[in-house]
């Protein structure tokens, strides 16, 4: 049985990063194999309009896109054992990234968090209504969910991997039983041969674009934090085959399942399709369970990042206690309906600030610094990365034009790529002209170092 996680914020010590790609595979397959993710599959068909294979091909793009960028940003998680909000004070500042990055990733967690509570008490309530003709109510069911994910993701980094291991057989077989009920039922609007054609749906590019950003939205909200599941993880090459392959398998996957459903019923909550499919009370219950484990296992890792960026905000909280108070920010929020009914917009809402993020840490990473930092400076509020009073105001300035791009730009093109490269432009542009400032007046030389970039890691 693993111990309770010690560690916090510091790194974590080379010898003790043991997490393969396996056991990093089974972790990103499982959490993104939820409730959540089954209805945005069926949302792409419903409200996007595509039939079921364009479907999942939009939202494997939006995946394939975010993962192309964010093995590029749990780099500093692999090298140095350094959680995702402590790496983003070399881009965002000291101080930049304990008062704005990390509530962010608080916030987006504990939405997260609520939709999964939320999903799977909507799909617990569809499934005893069918074994029973009683409707229990959704708010006491979710927040009893929400309390049960929110006391795992307390005990850490071995207790979720520990815990996904015995989760990810469980998902797999509820997905394969699920595909086989599709495939076998005598309804003819399951009919493979239909579904497969989705009659009553019709490829757009505007439905296409859309949920490719959605997709890609909803994951790049880990940008800051995807560096903690790769900290204890030894080589690069391991992160990347487990991130990229788990990523891409599950979208396909949970877009197919949510998506074949919608494409049969028209419905947007595919646990309704199952209960209509059969009457064995047998398993119905054992899909029960598997709701139960599938959204356990997506809010342990949802509260863990929430509790290692309000530690980042305030360390002397302790890993234990941040989780805990993110915790109970986060079953507070599953008492609120609209944040599963209304997924597509809020989701939209945490790309806007999300995708034009994570261009201006792939342009200072890759391009400023060169893929060097410096450790011990990132602990130091008087250090390499104090900017302007501890604010990459570069940064700040290149994320607020970013995200107005992101808005302006109609769906069709494909807002999340505005709001990565016009956040990166920005920047770079920002850093260009800053350097040329001070190398033309060289009484700036020190300002520009604060406003525009940090001093030169070392190697």
């Amino acid at each position: 049985m693993p111990s309770i996680e010690e560690f916090g914020i510091e790194p974590v010590p080379a010898e003790l990063r043991t997490t393969g790609w396996r056991d990093l595979f089974a972790i990103n397959f499982t959490f993104f194999l939820n409730p959540v993710m089954y209805v945005l599959g069926a949302l792409a068909v419903v409200a996007g309009g595509l039939p079921l294979w364009w479907a999942v091909a939009a939202m494997v793009t939006g995946q394939a896109l975010a993962f192309a960028m964010l093995t590029v940003v749990a780099q500093p998680g692999v090298d140095y054992g350094l959680p995702g909000q402590v790496a983003m004070r070399s881009h965002l500042g000291f101080w930049g990234a304990r008062l704005l990055s990390s509530p962010y990733r608080v916030v987006a967690s504990t939405y997260w968090f609520a939709a999964q509570a939320l999903t799977a008490g909507l799909g617990a309530q569809a499934i005893y209504e069918a074994m029973t003709g009683d409707r229990l109510p959704l708010v006491p069911l979710a927040l009893a969910f929400a309390v049960v994910h929110a006391t795992f993701a307390v005990l850490g980094f071995d207790v979720m991997r520990w815990l996904l291991r015995g989760v990810l057989p469980v998902s797999l077989a509820f997905t394969g039983v699920l595909i086989a009920l599709y495939l076998t039922t005598d309804n003819p609007r399951y009919a493979v041969s239909r579904v497969f054609d989705s009659p009553d749906q019709h490829l757009t590019w505007t439905g296409f674009a859309t949920y490719v950003t959605v997709m890609c939205g909803a994951s790049l909200t880990f940008v800051t934090n995807v560096a903690d599941f790769c900290r204890y993880t030894p080589t690069r090459r391991d992160m990347r085959i487990g991130l990229i392959t788990s990523a891409l398998a599950s979208a396909a996957v949970t877009t197919f399942v949510g998506g074949y459903a919608a494409a049969a019923t028209g419905e947007t909550n595919p646990f309704v399709a199952v209960a209509d499919l059969t009457s064995s009370n047998v398993l119905l219950v054992a899909f029960l369970v598997a709701i139960v484990v599938q959204g356990l296992a997506a809010n342990i890792t949802n509260v863990y990042t929430a509790g290692l960026s309000l530690v980042n905000s305030v360390p002397r909280l302790g890993r234990v206690w941040a989780t805990i108070v993110a915790a109970m920010a986060a079953v507070t929020l599953s008492a609120f309906p609209d944040f599963v009914n209304h997924a597509q917009r809020w989701i939209t809402h945490l790309g806007n600030l999300a995708a034009p993020l994570t261009g201006v840490i792939l342009a200072d990473y890759l391009f400023v610094k060169r893929q060097r930092i410096d450790v011990e400076g990132l602990f130091d509020p008087q250090g390499p990365y104090r900017y302007l009073n501890g604010v990459n105001v570069a940064a700040l300035l290149a994320v607020g034009v970013g995200a107005c791009a992101y808005y302006a730009v109609p769906p069709s093109w494909v807002k999340v790529v505005w709001g990565v490269g016009v956040g990166s432009a920005v920047y770079l542009s920002i850093v260009v002209a800053v350097r040329l400032a001070a190398s033309l007046f060289p009484s700036s030389r020190r300002r520009s170092a604060r406003c525009g970039r940090s001093r030169r890691p070392a190697s």
